[in-house]
């Protein structure tokens, strides 16, 4: 019993007297970012998405920052007019970037709002179009991957987004600057 209580001490010890690794510096680091998003969610209701990314990378590669997404959508014709549902999402993420080679890689993690939109068409006049909107916290991990150029930089980004029951997996081209 002796010996197994010194030994937990001696690995909790040098647990914490080791030093800690020094990952290499991204091109990223002490930088601050703004970029453009162009994608495709690959679910209804998702579709074409737009957004906007913007944040912060600290010295020892930590990425924080916040994105806005909205999809497009879909639409369908029906008799009366066009059935729409579409959603947008926005929140904070934190990340760590990775240098690998000339690229930059950052898996990330979103959390923020989520809402979903749908419009019904109206059944003649006496019946106006309906439209509902519902929010609810999601959550989207994913990756990035960055190509610099300079103050500029071109990737991709992959997210896979969960809201309740709803999930949704969307890619997206990425450009932007660092200053």
């Amino acid at each position: 019993m002796r010996s197994k209580i010194l030994a937990s001490a001696v690995g909790l010890l040098s647990l914490f007297a080791a030093l800690p690794a020094q990952a290499e510096a991204s091109p990223t680091a002490g930088h601050a970012s703004a970029a453009a998003l162009l994608g495709n969610g690959f679910k209804d209701g998702v579709g074409i998405g737009l957004g906007v990314r913007g944040g912060y990378t600290l010295p020892m590669n930590l990425y924080l920052g916040g994105t806005f997404i909205y999809h497009l959508g879909k639409s369908e014709a029906t008799a009366f007019g066009d059935f729409k549902v579409n959603i947008y999402y926005f929140g904070g993420e934190v990340g760590y970037d990775i240098a690998a080679g000339p690229v930059v890689v950052r898996p990330y993690l979103g959390l923020g709002p989520a809402t979903a939109t749908a419009t019904v068409p109206g059944f003649g006049a006496g019946f106006p179009s309906q439209s509902s909107s519902d929010t609810k916290f999601g959550f989207w991990p994913g990756a990035t991957g960055l190509f610099p150029i300079g103050n500029a930089f071109v990737g991709a980004d992959a997210r896979f987004l969960v809201v309740s029951d709803f999930n949704a997996f969307s890619l997206f081209a990425t450009g932007g600057l660092q200053f």
